[in-house]
């Protein structure tokens, strides 16, 4: 597990030295929560199999430098939220869906998203968990680690959804009674049943600020580019659903749905004056609700 968490480090490394303007030494050590001299021999052994590091700026970032010839075509941005509104015509439990989700994934921009999926033991997991999810299977998380209760235990999940970049699962846990969410990554095995699903209640789907609810609500907002960073640092699945819009002050323009006011809710309180909501009215009405409610304190 020890070779197994350094591995997982080094391929978080280079997912955050890709991401420019760059990162300081001590933004990479909270991030990788080891001390600054890690940080530095991390750096080292990257440029010791051929990476190169480049730094600039004050204080120093660090950052890799990549050839533009040399990348590899992947899908844009918008190409890949075009090819997502085009599926969501299909029924959820749709046989392919969940094979072409991750096949989109791991071709478009977002694949430096996936850190939890550069360990080949990590990657087979979520491949398991997306065959029992298109097969409608219940299956059973192996010492699943709970930083909630601070247990590890084997959990029976129904597997339901993947959030976009498949870090996080959504599953109902018969012996709760309820939908919960699970990170892929505290998964230390799994195995797949022979046990149908049970779970038929739609009230309960998730959306990607992970709140439920029984309709899927549209919400359109209007970003600064400050609110858009946070946004994709806390949500990143939400990235696809992003447009640029020709906008000094908002340059970034959110349409997606959800399924309670409260996730995004929560998001947009937290940014006053950085976003703009354009629809629906009941968002306004909902925000002013507990606006008024923080001057009741």
């Amino acid at each position: 597990m020890i070779a197994q968490q350094k591995l997982l480090r080094v391929f978080t490394l280079i997912r955050l030295l890709k991401q420019r303007p760059g990162r300081t030494i001590a933004q990479l050590a909270q991030a990788l929560d080891i001390d600054k001299r890690s940080v530095y021999r991390y750096l080292t052994l990257l440029e010791e199999v051929g990476y190169e590091v480049d730094n600039d700026g004050k204080p120093t970032r660090y950052f890799i430098f990549e050839d533009e010839t040399m990348r590899q075509p992947r899908f844009t941005e918008e190409e890949t939220q075009m090819i997502r509104q085009a599926m969501a015509g299909f029924a959820p439990t749709h046989p392919l869906l969940a094979g072409i989700q991750q096949k989109l994934f791991l071709a478009s921009t977002l694949q430096p998203l996936a850190d939890g999926l550069v360990d080949l033991h990590q990657s087979k997991i979520v491949e398991c968990l997306a065959e029992a999810l298109r097969d409608r299977k219940q299956v059973q998380l192996i010492r699943y680690q709970s930083t909630n209760s601070n247990s590890i235990t084997d959990r029976l999940v129904e597997p339901l959804s993947f959030s976009d970049d498949y870090a996080k699962l959504n599953a109902y846990e018969p012996a709760a009674g309820k939908v919960k969410t699970f990170k892929t990554r505290r998964i230390d095995d799994i195995t797949v049943l022979d046990t149908p699903i049970t779970y038929r209640a739609a009230e309960d789907i998730l959306d990607l600020f992970d709140w439920s609810g029984p309709h899927p609500i549209p919400v359109v907002l209007r970003l600064t580019s400050r609110a858009y960073r946070l946004l994709i640092e806390d949500h990143p699945p939400t990235r696809v659903y992003v447009s640029k819009q020709e906008d000094d002050t908002f340059p970034y323009r959110l349409d997606i749905t959800v399924r309670d006011f409260r996730g995004i809710g929560r998001f947009i309180l937290g940014l006053p004056g950085e976003i703009q909501v354009e629809k629906p009215p009941e968002m306004k009405d909902y925000l002013r609700e507990r606006i008024q409610e923080f001057e009741l304190w």
